[in-house]
């Protein structure tokens, strides 16, 4: 069928995350990385340190890729198990350790398992994913020439880039970005805060991410920046959040990069994503603290 062949990072947020070979180097998490972090903003800072990477955007949503059972295998899928030297960027916020299930550690209940990490059993296909086309694509497969056809006419608000990385266009203007951030509050307290408890599965299911990566290269623990009205919901799921992550990349000789405290230095298309020009700029600095920490690290390696 034509629209198999016409599918491409317009035809959603997800599929050609999954038209895709495995990957050696890796972004992990939920939608504030899929959105916010740039692969080939990061490569470019590692690049001019010296560093090789090419890295891949492999975060969804908070209903997607929380951590759990559905996103361990899908990372373990996804990942080039030949690689020794990788860079794992795994972004952190409470809610991807948290569930809005009655028991927070039932894993039964979890609303990804009906979703495309669970339903799609190819998730390294060439292009065209089939798979993903029949099993997990959201709408009739006709509405993929019909969006193609709109395509034409208009510029589409979202593109999913080959790298992984979700671009959103938005109109950044102060009414327009106040109304979408006032919207995503009240989302957040009337769906989310009420119904999502911390979850010692998920918690656990993070450690074992990073174990798994550990083996395969140097994992990096990151907390984007977001709006202090949502940063305030953040901190009241999980109490200590940054004490808890920090212990827990001590445990795991892992870095814990945190920008929450620099909230105020960006622009945000709703509050709880980075807008694409500060996700550019975050990209860059965390490329740049990554190769700091990438040199000390050899460094040490050398002296021993």
């Amino acid at each position: 069928m034509l629209s198999f062949f016409l599918a491409d990072g317009t035809t959603d947020p997800f599929y050609l995350r999954f038209a895709t070979p495995k990957q050696a180097n890796l972004i992990l998490g939920t939608s504030r990385a899929a959105q916010g972090l740039q692969p080939t903003v990061i490569d470019s800072a590692l690049h001019q340190n010296g560093f090789s990477t090419s890295l891949f955007n492999y975060a969804f949503t908070l209903a997607h890729s929380p951590f759990g059972p559905v996103y361990f295998e899908a990372i373990k899928r996804k990942l080039d198990e030949s690689t020794k030297d990788g860079i794992y960027i795994i972004a952190v916020d409470p809610w991807s350790i948290s569930s809005k299930t009655k028991d927070p550690n039932d894993s039964a209940a979890f609303e990804e398992n009906k979703l495309c990490l669970a339903t799609t059993k190819k998730i390294n296909s060439t292009y065209p994913n089939v798979d993903y086309l029949i099993h997990s694509y959201a709408k009739p497969l006709f509405s993929i020439y019909i969006d193609q056809v709109k395509n034409v006419l208009r510029e589409p608000s979202t593109l999913l880039h080959k790298d992984g990385w979700l671009e959103v266009k938005v109109d950044m203007d102060s009414a327009s970005a106040k109304a979408r951030l006032q919207t995503r509050i009240n989302e957040y307290q009337l769906n989310f805060a009420p119904y999502y408890h911390f979850s010692s599965l998920r918690f656990s299911y993070l450690e074992k991410t990073i174990d798994l990566l550990s083996q395969h290269g140097t994992v990096y623990l990151v907390r984007l920046p977001i709006h202090e009205s949502l940063r305030n919901m953040d901190d009241h799921l999980v109490p200590g959040f940054d004490v808890l992550i920090s212990d827990l990349a001590k445990r795991k000789k892992a870095a814990y990069i945190n920008y929450i405290e620099d909230s105020d230095k960006y622009a945000y298309s709703d509050g709880n994503h980075l807008y694409q020009s500060s996700g550019r700029q975050v990209s860059m600095k965390l490329g740049e603290d990554i190769s700091q920490l990438q040199n000390a690290k050899n460094m040490t390696r050398n002296f021993h």
